[in-house]
């Protein structure tokens, strides 16, 4: 890869500050409409508890999806297309943010067949949910679909979110190759991307698609780099947990955060624009990254140069971002690559 000329480091680090300040800003103020939006309807489900759900399925969606997907993703597509993001654009991409912590869940705890929930993204109108977890999910669905531009845009992605999660079960239990891996995990994070995107009312063309997609598939590995631990514990096959060389994965993912920064810098949007979008998804996901797989890739030395994560203890494989060392390695490590 070349190396990045001098002149735009400098310029990536001056701007990082101002970059830093906006990002807390953003998840501040998601967090204060979540608070005021989110919690009662959370909280009232609390009280009708019927074992459905647990705190950790409501911290899942209050500290995680339904912050992150608003306050990190949907300001990087506002800051794409130069406009604010509206009340009701946050709201339903808010409520986006709590279907996928739910939808989690769908796969993993609930018994709920593959017909059934098929047939729940179709017609929410038609159910009305038999537990807690049902009625949550319905309703922040419905919520979504009476938000959006175009609803029957968002359902027909929303159908390709299901359809890439019922290929990703092949990751438990079954022998994947490479390539199969890669393109589960591409599908995967691409589609959920554009799910996303359905709730902004500003038009995406096929250049946007096309970088969205690449993007969106770099961010399923992201959060594979980063649960390492959990996927071995649970037997799910990702490029993490069957790669024999972090190096490998780094030199992929650096390939592919290429491919997909030279992809937005083909859109319709302003240059400058593009640049913001860049960077603000390059230092809220995508640097963090790269320090975490320097963790993983330190393991290596124990285990005869061979990644192997069934030797390794928790703390070796879990990246706590929360450290200033790391906060700092993050920081450079945007500079370098936020091209």
């Amino acid at each position: 890869m070349q190396k990045m000329k001098r002149p735009r480091r400098i310029v990536n680090a001056l701007q990082t500050p101002q970059l830093l300040f906006t990002l807390v800003k953003n998840i501040a103020r998601q967090k204060k409409f979540i608070k005021e939006n989110i919690s009662p309807q959370l909280e009232a489900a609390k009280g009708t508890a019927d074992g459905s759900m647990d705190d950790k399925d409501f911290k899942k969606i209050t500290g995680y999806y339904g912050l992150a997907v608003p306050a990190i993703l949907g300001e990087a597509f506002c800051v794409l297309r130069g406009r604010k993001m509206t009340q009701k654009e946050r709201l339903a991409s808010t409520c986006q943010g709590v279907i996928t912590g739910l939808g989690d869940d769908f796969f993993d705890k609930q018994h709920i067949s593959n017909e059934e929930l098929k047939a729940l993204i179709d017609s929410p109108q038609k159910f009305d949910g038999a537990t807690v977890y049902e009625k949550l999910s319905l309703y922040f669905l419905k919520t979504t679909l009476e938000n959006v531009p175009d609803s029957q845009v968002m359902q027909n992605q929303l159908s390709q979110v299901y359809f890439a999660q019922v290929l990703s079960k092949k990751q438990s239990g079954t022998a994947l190759g490479y390539e199969e891996l890669k393109d589960i995990t591409i599908r995967k994070g691409a589609e959920s991307v554009l799910f996303y995107r359905t709730v902004f009312n500003n038009p995406m063309d096929k250049r946007e698609e096309k970088m969205l997609y690449c993007l969106g598939g770099l961010m399923q590995l992201s959060n594979d780099i980063f649960d390492v631990y959990e996927d071995h514990q649970q037997g799910i096959a990702t490029l993490l947990t069957t790669a024999e060389h972090i190096s490998h994965v780094r030199i992929y993912f650096l390939a592919s955060l290429r491919l997909g920064y030279e992809a937005a810098y083909k859109t319709k949007y302003p240059l400058r624009n593009i640049k913001k979008f860049i960077d603000t998804i390059s230092i809220a996901i995508f640097s963090r990254c790269l320090v975490c797989l320097d963790q993983l890739e330190k393991n290596e030395k124990r285990s005869n140069n061979i990644f192997a994560p069934g030797k390794y203890k928790r703390k070796d494989l879990i990246c706590d971002m929360d450290t200033a060392v790391n906060k700092w390695r993050s920081v450079r490590y945007h500079v370098k690559y936020a091209w």
